[in-house]
């Protein structure tokens, strides 16, 4: 908690300056793939940078494959995927002048973290802490807590792949054990869907993955736990604010919403958050890290593969 806590004051202050000083048109929220640079009025090109601000009169240079997001100072969102030079002020007028304050607030948050510093801070910070999950040595190690609330109708659950398995068994069990449904998948995760006719009217979902034709090694049960309207009242508001800013087509609203799971402590649907940016756009690696810094954060001390 106080490390979030660090996270909402860095967050805010970075909100405040969006709300007061307005220095800047862009920044780099997301820069991913390629050689991309920028000059501004009075420098030469250099090196695009995770937090980079960029004001008028200032040009973008970016390369084959190129993935970057900016993020204007009236909190819209803007995706640059193509090899091309652009003018900064050119770019501002796509993104119109009305004000999107909760898109800001959530993106700077993930600024904050994808920072090379915040990175190395946080590997230095939670390299030495080993997953609460990882029970015994034949154990899957499940990336989720023993219980986890789910707020949405979909959770993907992800644990360790394990040498040389090639079927995982998925067991969905009611609350006093008994089974709802069995599936295999050779993935090392499955996505959950609430609204299955099986699944719709629980409350509390036990999941348990084992290696087929392994029963010994196995994840031990976890539990999910469905959030009613009374429980997310304090943040549903906001959220559902935030879905209709975002477009939902693409993988960096992904990230934002992870973020706002996150800042919730919603764990489940943020690391569902972050698989569907990961699986829309495998080849932007922005997004694995981003991945990887929140499993980090949050104890597992691990990566997807």
């Amino acid at each position: 908690m106080k490390t979030k806590l660090l996270y909402l004051i860095g967050g805010l202050l970075l909100i405040s300056s969006i709300g007061y000083s307005q220095d800047y048109v862009f920044k780099i929220l997301t820069n991913s793939k390629g050689d991309n640079t920028f000059k501004t009025t009075s420098t030469d090109w250099s090196p695009l940078k995770t937090g980079t601000k960029l004001n008028s009169g200032d040009e973008i240079k970016t390369s084959v494959d190129c993935y970057v997001v900016l993020l204007s100072s009236n909190g819209k969102l803007l995706e640059l995927k193509e090899a091309k030079d652009y003018k900064v002020d050119e770019l501002k007028s796509q993104v119109g002048g009305e004000e999107d304050g909760v898109i800001s607030k959530y993106a700077d948050f993930v600024m904050s973290k994808m920072t090379a510093d915040s990175k190395e801070e946080n590997r230095k910070k939670y390299a030495s802490i080993t997953g609460a999950t990882q029970r015994g040595f034949s154990q899957i190690k499940f990336f989720m807590a023993s219980s986890a609330n789910i707020y949405n109708t979909e959770a993907i659950v992800r644990w360790k792949a394990q040498d040389e398995a090639t079927a995982y068994e998925v067991s969905l069990l009611d609350w006093f054990g008994e089974p709802l449904m069995v599936a295999e998948t050779s993935d090392s995760f499955y996505q959950i869907d609430f609204m299955d006719v099986k699944l719709k009217d629980m409350e509390m979902v036990i999941v348990n993955v084992s290696v087929k034709g392994e029963e010994e090694t196995s994840s031990g049960d976890y539990a999910i736990q469905r959030v009613n309207a009374e429980d997310s009242k304090e943040y549903s508001v906001e959220l559902e604010t935030l879905k209709s800013s975002l477009d939902d087509s693409s993988p960096i609203s992904n990230l934002i919403l992870a973020e706002f799971y996150e800042q919730n402590d919603l764990l489940l649907d943020a690391l569902t958050s972050y698989e569907h940016a990961v699986q829309s756009s495998p080849d932007v690696a922005y997004f694995k890290d981003a991945y990887t810094e929140f499993l980090m954060r949050n104890g597992y001390n691990d990566s997807i593969e």
